[in-house]
């Protein structure tokens, strides 16, 4: 899931940290410039791990910057097909469920999960149908245990601006209606990973702490 990759970088340092020492300035620089940022094809980079190499600083002419060439450590969260993660959930809505037995409870407006033992396809109907405790609700917040699937990089580039006419941004307000059209979170994101849940063991976790401590009862009473 993590990982560590080599990259060779010029680094500026501003003329105000001068006083503090390198490791230190070029170490905030760099996190400045790669934390939180996606490396194409490789991962999402989170933070410096560690500085391989400095040369000496140089300043060049124009801004007074002093600029480092570095070799570095980026840790990446950069996970593999069919990799097994437990993360917690965030959100759902009915675009990211693309597995058959997974529906939207229309009484309650929570997701759930049912297992069918013929691992057949229901429908709708179906799924509305089924028994109420036999369902294994899907909650926001929730740990789950889930199968990496697919990972996906994409070349997101920013959307043309807006140009509204005058008066119709507050006339938008004052209607309550939004300013701008929100993005969906899933398709403007560079890098998605669909997972499942469609296998023993995986899920939300507090679905299997029940039968994990039924399975430890079963070895102790066994002679």
């Amino acid at each position: 899931m993590f990982v560590l990759l080599v990259v060779k970088d010029t680094v500026p340092v501003p003329p105000k940290t001068f006083g503090l020492s390198p490791s230190v300035t070029i170490l905030d620089a760099l996190n400045k410039k790669y934390a939180n940022k996606l490396i194409p094809e490789k991962g999402l980079a989170l933070s410096v791990f560690d500085i391989l190499t400095a040369e000496d600083g140089k300043v060049t002419w124009g801004n007074g910057m002093m600029y480092y060439k570095v070799s570095i450590r980026l840790m990446l969260f950069a996970p593999f097909h069919s990799e097994i993660i437990v993360g917690k959930v965030v959100e759902t809505t009915s675009s990211y469920y693309l597995w058959a037995s997974s529906r939207i409870d229309i009484i309650s407006k929570r997701f759930f999960w049912y297992s069918d033992e013929d691992e057949k396809t229901l429908t709708v109907d179906q799924l509305l149908s089924t028994v109420i405790a036999q369902r294994l609700y899907i909650d926001v917040g929730e740990p789950i245990r889930f199968r990496v699937d697919s990972i996906d990089f994409q070349d997101i580039r920013p959307d043309p601006p807006v140009i509204l006419e005058p008066g119709a941004k507050e006339e938008a307000k004052e209607l309550g209606e939004p300013v701008e059209a929100t993005k969906d979170p899933y398709k403007s994101a560079g890098f998605r990973i669909l997972g499942t849940i469609a296998e023993s063991g995986l899920g939300l976790v507090s679905w299997w702490d029940g039968s994990a401590a039924e399975g430890d009862e079963d070895e102790e009473m066994e002679p």
